[in-house]
């Protein structure tokens, strides 16, 4: 694998495990001790950062710091396994409300 294309990957699960956890690039970077314009750097692949630097982004996204260089054929989809559940969520609920309905049906609720 050539350097470039560890960048990009680097550069598209910061801003992918950024967007899970629901952050700004600002409260990223708060919350990594960086500044705002170097995240966006990171981010846009105009710079690189240090072990450092990926140890205290890991750390603020609550990952361990190899997801940050994995492609995604290598790892669970962070996207699908949040759909699955959700759905999942939806499902149960739906069960749940149906078999109410049916008990207060039986019991003339």
């Amino acid at each position: 694998m050539e350097p470039i294309e560890i960048k990009r990957i680097f550069t598209e699960n910061i801003r992918k495990y950024r967007m899970l956890n629901s952050m700004t690039q600002q409260e990223l970077a708060e919350a990594a001790d960086i500044s705002v314009s170097f995240l966006c750097d990171l981010e846009s692949g105009k710079k690189w950062g240090t072990l450092e630097t990926m140890a205290k982004i890991s750390n603020a996204l609550r990952i361990k710091p190899y997801q940050l260089l994995l492609p995604e054929e290598n790892k669970n989809s962070d996207v699908t396994l949040h759909e699955d559940l959700s759905e999942l969520g939806q499902f149960i609920t739906q069960t749940v409300e149906t078999k109410i309905k049916v008990l207060m049906k039986k019991y003339s609720m």
